[in-house]
């Protein structure tokens, strides 16, 4: 099989297109980030970085193949790096070098999709660095990881998957995730967008709550009134969402500038973060997580 790629080829550089495959059970969580990345003078490569949260066995790794090593089919989700898959129904990881060894299969079941494009008509608009997608807000688990050694048992966990791809990440942004109670799960999403030579912040966001999607974006009238270190309020007609990062517990992350794996972020995969959702008077949900994700560049 020829490579193939979702929305990109090797006749268009710089670009960066990746996968966020996120799996979670009684405070394990391990993050698979498969991706290809052309740089500005049309060399291809294809990474895989892994961001795990488990006592001792916490950290971030990054590793790298030859382009020639990775297939990626363009009609499904199916990603394949050396000997390792990731795909729609499921990862099976086989590494092992100095630093870390994984080993094991996980299989998934019952995605909960959202209706349309996270992106609305901005995934259309030509000025976009990157576009957001989402894959999974939350499916079941069932399978083994064995990492460094150690047996981690993921049946009745929840995953999470979602995607990007583009030129580079923004310059600045924020962005969280959090899967809680019964397959109830967040997504929300803020940054700089440029355009004409200015910019603005724009903003996404999806949330499914006892089986009922809510979404809130720019493209929907959505205004950003609070942005801070640790915190945002989004505001959307009789929807209002507050978000407060309580801790962190950040590693290090490689970020697409141009299609090349050399800018440095921080991500902390696991952390504390209260969410407050509301339509009209009434208070939906508020919840502290202390399994949500967040990463923000400032």
């Amino acid at each position: 099989m020829q490579n193939q790629y979702f929305h990109g080829d090797k006749k268009h550089y710089p670009y960066f297109e990746g996968w966020y495959l996120k799996h979670q059970i009684e405070g394990k969580t391990i993050a698979f980030i498969p991706a290809v990345h052309g740089d500005e003078n049309g060399k291809w490569s294809a990474s895989l970085q892994i961001l795990l949260n488990d006592g001792a066995n916490a950290g971030s790794w990054y590793l790298t193949w030859p382009i020639e090593e990775c297939k990626i089919e363009k009609n499904r989700f199916w990603v394949q790096l050396g000997e390792n898959i990731f795909s729609e129904k499921g990862i099976s990881v086989d590494i092992e070098n100095e630093e870390l060894s994984v080993h094991g299969k996980i299989a998934y079941s019952g995605f909960q999709t959202i209706r349309g494009d996270i992106m609305g008509f901005f995934r259309f608009l030509p000025f976009m660095q990157c576009r957001h997608g989402i894959i999974s807000m939350y499916h079941s688990l069932k399978g083994n990881l064995n990492i460094n050694g150690k047996n981690i048992i993921f049946t009745n966990g929840r995953g999470y998957i979602e995607t990007d791809r583009g030129q580079s990440f923004p310059r600045d942004y924020l962005w969280t995730q959090c899967g809680f109670g019964n397959r109830n799960s967040i997504m929300v999403s803020a940054a700089d967008v440029p355009i004409l030579g200015r910019s603005f912040r724009g903003c996404i966001c999806a949330i499914h709550y006892n089986m009922r999607p809510y979404r809130l974006g720019t493209y929907y009238g959505a205004r950003i009134p609070e942005y801070e270190d640790g915190r945002i309020t989004l505001k959307e007609g009789r929807k209002l969402l507050k978000v407060t990062r309580l801790d962190e517990h950040p590693f290090k992350l490689r970020a697409p500038a141009l299609g090349s794996m050399e800018r440095m972020i921080k991500e902390s995969p696991v952390c504390r973060v209260r969410y407050e959702f509301w339509v009209g008077k009434k208070k939906l949900f508020d919840i502290i997580s202390g399994q949500a994700s967040f990463e923000q560049v400032l």
